[in-house]
């Protein structure tokens, strides 16, 4: 199958995410001027609005919590896909409205939908987990496959398998239970604005480039003189095995009374797996300087630019949003760290974005996921043109690869630090993305 090696696609930690639809927080907060969006919708619910995809049932609410019709999924589908509507030719469904006809019509054409009979489309049922798991998966939407012999849910029958498969394999969704993916069970709007975003983030994955071979082009030529690593305790190699902060360790930069240092070069992290890479003969002198440091954020370091980031950096590394959970939500990341990447980039002749791996940690007043993090620089790197790692989606892939690893294996628990294990998996990653052989 065309896209059956993706079958590690966030699966994995699924569980432990904030944006998993079987752990949705009570608060409920404003998000684009919708008073029922909660923080477990609001990813989505932002980013279709945003691009016309979908709007509330009202200028204050968007129905989250309402179960959602075909109609209004055919729409919102239709709308996702860029479907040509215009020239879709009519099917002769009685019972959809003229202002979703095209829609439907489209739908219909593309073969991604199909009527209850030949004159009745079924506009205001109420859709089904199934319905959705054909749609979405249907190659016409978003070609979504796996390994039906890995689905062991006993309400999934033949007619469903494929496109279950497809959902599980990719991430978009989970069972209700190891057993059930409650097949029959009727879907609210909230979470199909969750399903078509992780869809969309998805395909948006598959059109970025698989690899990029600059940074391993300017190695072999020479003419890298220094490598910056600009990020947190995760850059830094906090719980890495003998990971340490030396009292004469060279200095990074000095905010007041605080004087920040680069951490051990000895401990076991991805940073300095990195190090001993590019400290290989061939490369020439390289200036590898490890300037995470542990706590900030991207708000702070783009306050700290100018001591951060010369204006004549050869490469820099930029993975920074962890901290950023505690002080804003994710409009306020999105503000920040679009400037720090623009900075970044202008004072760099190379700069490559990562995304920091995913977190178990279930803290109240964390603002926004690893997800959200994953999703944002994926959209912000698309967009720019950036060169972008994900750690996020490199830890789930072996986690979905190694049955036999757990994740504590490879991330602490009570922190958002890897291991050395999942420090490793980390650098491999890098390896595969940048092509450094």
């Amino acid at each position: 199958m065309k896209r059956e090696a993706k079958t590690y696609r966030k699966w994995a930690v699924l569980i432990v995410l904030m944006l998993t639809i079987s752990f949705i927080s009570p608060v409920i907060v404003e998000a684009d001027g919708f008073r029922d969006v909660s923080p477990a919708y609001k990813e989505a619910v932002t980013y279709l609005t945003e691009k016309n995809y979908t709007n509330g049932i009202s200028p204050t609410l968007f129905g989250t919590g309402d179960p959602i019709t075909r109609g209004s999924a055919a729409v919102i589908l239709a709308n996702a896909l860029e479907l040509p509507m215009n020239s879709a030719e009519s099917r002769g469904f009685l019972d959809v409205p003229a202002r979703a006809e095209q829609a439907v019509n489209a739908l219909k054409h593309a073969g991604i939908i199909r009527g209850k009979s030949d004159s009745h489309f079924g506009f205001t049922d109420s859709i089904k987990r199934g319905e959705m798991a054909l749609m979405l998966s249907h190659a016409e939407a978003y070609n979504l496959t796996g390994d039906v012999s890995r689905i062991g849910f006993r309400d999934v029958n033949s007619r469903y398998a494929e496109a279950v498969a497809g959902l599980i394999a990719n991430g978009i969704t989970k069972g209700k239970s190891e057993t059930r993916f409650g097949t029959d069970d009727l879907l609210k709007r909230g979470e199909f604005a969750v399903l078509v975003y992780r869809s969309e983030m998805d395909k948006l994955t598959e059109s970025m480039p698989k690899t990029y071979s600059a940074l391993a082009n300017q190695l072999k030529s020479g003419n890298v003189k220094s490598i910056k690593l600009i990020g947190d305790s995760i850059t830094a190699g906090a719980g890495g095995n003998g990971y340490t902060i030396p009292a004469d360790g060279r200095v990074i930069l000095q905010d007041g009374q605080a004087t920040y240092r680069e951490s051990s070069k000895l401990a076991d992290t991805w940073a300095n797996r990195f190090r001993a890479y590019v400290e290989r003969p061939e490369f020439g002198q390289v200036d590898f300087f490890n300037a995470g440091i542990s706590g900030k954020t991207a708000q702070w370091s783009l306050e700290r630019i100018d001591k951060l980031v010369s204006s004549k950096e050869d490469v820099v590394f930029v993975m920074l949003g962890t901290n950023d959970r505690l002080i804003g939500d994710l409009n306020q990341y999105e503000q920040t760290i679009r400037k720090l990447l623009s900075e970044a980039d202008k004072r760099s002749k190379l700069m490559v974005v990562m995304a920091p791996p995913p977190s178990t940690q279930q803290i109240a007043h964390y603002q926004f996921s690893p997800e959200s993090i994953n999703n944002l620089l994926k959209r912000i790197s698309s967009e720019n043109g950036y060169m972008f790692v994900s750690h996020y989606d490199a830890l789930s892939e072996f986690l979905a690869q190694h049955p036999e690893t757990s994740y504590e294996d490879l991330m602490e628990t009570k922190s958002p630090h890897p291991t050395s294990a999942g420090y490793e998996v980390m650098w491999k990653a890098i390896q595969s993305k940048l092509q450094l052989k």
